[in-house]
C-alpha cells in the first residue's frame, strides 16, 4: 500500500470522493425508496479517519460516520447496502480505464484511484457487524460474492498495474 503514502491534492480528491460518493449513494437510494436517511458522524471514526489520512500511515480507514436508513423491506435494504460498494467499483473501474488511456501523465494517480476504490469496496463488503457486507450477505449471498470478487479484482489489478 505504499502508493497511498503519496500526499497530493489528487490523492486527497480520490480519498474524499471515495467516501462521499459511497455514502451519498446510500442516502439517495434509500430516499428514492421512500425511507428516512441521514448521515451521522462519529467522533471516534472522525479521529481514526484523520489519522489514517496522514501520508505516513500505510493503512487507510475511512469511517467518520455512516448514513442511517430505516427500511423494513429486506430486498430494498440489501440494495441500499449494495449501492455504496457498487459506486466504489464504478469509480474504481473508471480510474482503471483512465490509467490505460493516460498512462504517461496521470496514470499513477488513476492506478491509486482504482486500487483505493477497490479497497474501500472490499472493506465495506466484509460480512460482519454494521458493514454493508453483512446486510448484503444476509439479503443475497450470490450478489455479495460477485461484488466481493469484483472488489478484490479491482484492488489487485489497480495495485499491480
Amino acid at each position: 500500500m505504499n502508493n497511498y503514502r503519496t500526499f497530493s491534492w489528487q490523492f486527497l480528491a480520490i480519498f474524499i470522493s471515495a467516501f462521499i460518493v459511497h455514502e451519498l449513494a446510500h442516502k439517495f437510494l434509500a430516499q428514492y425508496y421512500g425511507s428516512w436517511a441521514e448521515f451521522r458522524a462519529e467522533l471516534y471514526g472522525l479521529i481514526i479517519t484523520a489519522i489514517s489520512a496522514l501520508p505516513i500511515m500505510p493503512f487507510k480507514f475511512i469511517a467518520p460516520g455512516a448514513v442511517m436508513v430505516h427500511l423494513s423491506d429486506r430486498q430494498k435494504f440489501g440494495r441500499v447496502a449494495l449501492i455504496g460498494p457498487v459506486t466504489n467499483l464504478v469509480m474504481g473501474f473508471g480510474f482503471l480505464f483512465l490509467s490505460f488511456v493516460y498512462h504517461h501523465s496521470y496514470g499513477p494517480y488513476f492506478d491509486i484511484g482504482a486500487s483505493f476504490n477497490g479497497w474501500i469496496a472490499m472493506f465495506n463488503l466484509i460480512p460482519m457487524g454494521v458493514l454493508d457486507g453483512q446486510k448484503i450477505f444476509d439479503w443475497n449471498k450470490l450478489v455479495w460474492g460477485i461484488a466481493m470478487a469484483m472488489a478484490m479484482m479491482l484492488f489487485v489489478v489497480g495495485y499491480m498495474k
